[in-house]
């Protein structure tokens, strides 16, 4: 059962008096919608990353869903916000993966649970997905362990479905999780290296699978080199052209290798700690990153020099959220106006509608869901990722609505 929310919003009069500096930005995003990018699926209603938290965010009418995929033991590509499996499967209730549990560095980080590449898509398939936040999304965890774990071919197999069945066509707004560690860095619970380029399988998967329209794929990253890799040599050599989305962590140097990895483009950061040739890494960026400070983090890449080298290779940049707004406030910081006037398209991440994701007005109180979709569109964002794509898409009509008046 979804759980029903009331939608109050402020009226347009009010926010154009309160957003007054923005009503050409408005306009435009008037003449070119938002889009709204389904996180994880409708996954404030079901568990993330399953066929129906997909097929729900579809029906409410979400531009794109959005996978995350990580690779299985025989290297078939599945969606999981993470290739540790602890908190969004039942792995740890079967006592036939007992024996799977073990620890792994992942980008540098020491994590404990049971991974994916640790099991074949046959094994996969035994698990059920789990609500990650039972407490916070107690909706979410009265579906535990009822839906499958889904394969990237079963995605797309679904979106072509909704597409007969409706006639229209939504889009996938994909990530690979980690390709470093699965390219360079990881092993297998055997030992033996998982030696795995996950951006070329996908693009390989999405040319098997004949979804190859590029108005309908985004690919994402966190990372540098296999976006570059994906622009100068993958999707050339397999005659596809994907929009690539720099993804930005962390801006403020609070999530810094070796305690976290959220501040910095981890493959940047390997490839610097292991002394490798980074003029051969990075052709393209090779001034640009080894003029840069140690270590390489994201704000790097959002400086007049950065949204350059990003737009080199990017259609868009994805910044976290928490760094897109000046203090208390819902004024956006330059560098989004910066980022749209080099031609990339600004797509933060994640507009959740529980109270403790909201934003800080002051010590007090914080800004409603509603008003921070509102200011967004007013200020001509492109789009926006949300775990509740009804009320995101609720947010959008309302706007749209104000631009006939």
């Amino acid at each position: 059962m979804l759980i029903q929310q009331r939608f109050s919003l402020l009226s347009l009069s009010l926010l154009a008096l309160n957003f007054l500096p923005f009503a050409v930005t408005a306009a435009d995003a008037c003449l070119h919608p938002p889009l709204v990018i389904a996180h994880r699926g409708a996954s404030g209603h079901l568990p993330e990353h399953t066929l129906e938290a997909y097929q729900l965010a579809m029906r409410m009418g979400a531009d794109f869903i959005e996978p995350d995929l990580v690779p299985t033991k025989d290297g078939q590509l599945i969606s999981r916000h993470e290739n540790d499996l602890t908190h969004t499967t039942n792995v740890a209730l079967l006592p036939q993966f007992a024996d799977r549990k073990t620890t792994k560095r992942i980008d540098g980080i020491p994590i404990t649970g049971w991974f994916s590449e640790d099991f074949t898509l046959t094994e996969i398939k035994q698990l059920k997905a789990r609500e990650p936040l039972p407490a916070l999304r107690p909706q979410g965890a009265e579906h535990n362990d009822q839906y499958s774990i889904a394969t990237l071919a079963e995605i797309v197999s679904l979106v072509k479905q909704f597409e007969a069945d409706t006639g229209r066509k939504v889009g996938l707004y994909i990530e690979t999780k980690h390709p470093t560690y699965f390219r360079y860095d990881g092993q297998t619970l055997d030992g033996k290296a998982i030696a795995l380029d996950t951006s070329k399988k996908l693009v390989q998967e999405l040319k098997r699978l004949n979804f190859t329209d590029p108005a309908r794929v985004f690919i994402q990253s966190f990372e540098v080199q296999n976006l570059l890799e994906l622009k100068r040599q993958w999707m050339p050599g397999m005659k596809v052209a994907f929009p690539l989305i720099q993804l930005i962590g962390d801006t403020e140097q609070a999530y810094l290798p070796p305690k976290d990895s959220f501040s910095v483009p981890y493959d940047v950061f390997y490839h610097q700690q292991k002394g490798a040739d980074l003029k051969a890494i990075y052709p393209q960026g090779a001034g640009f990153l080894l003029s840069a400070a140690k270590p390489l983090d994201y704000s790097a890449l959002l400086n007049d020099k950065g949204l350059g080298f990003v737009h080199s290779y990017a259609a868009g940049i994805g910044p976290w959220r928490s760094s897109i707004y000046q203090k208390h406030s819902l004024n956006l910081k330059p560098f989004v106006k910066a980022a749209q006037l080099q031609g990339l398209k600004v797509h933060p991440y994640t507009f959740r509608a529980e109270s403790n994701y909201l934003m800080a007005k002051d010590a007090k109180t914080t800004f409603s869901f509603d008003e921070e979709m509102q200011a967004l569109f007013q200020q001509g964002i492109d789009g926006v990722f949300s775990d509740y794509p009804d009320l995101a898409l609720k947010n959008r009509t309302l706007f749209l609505k104000g631009c006939s008046h």
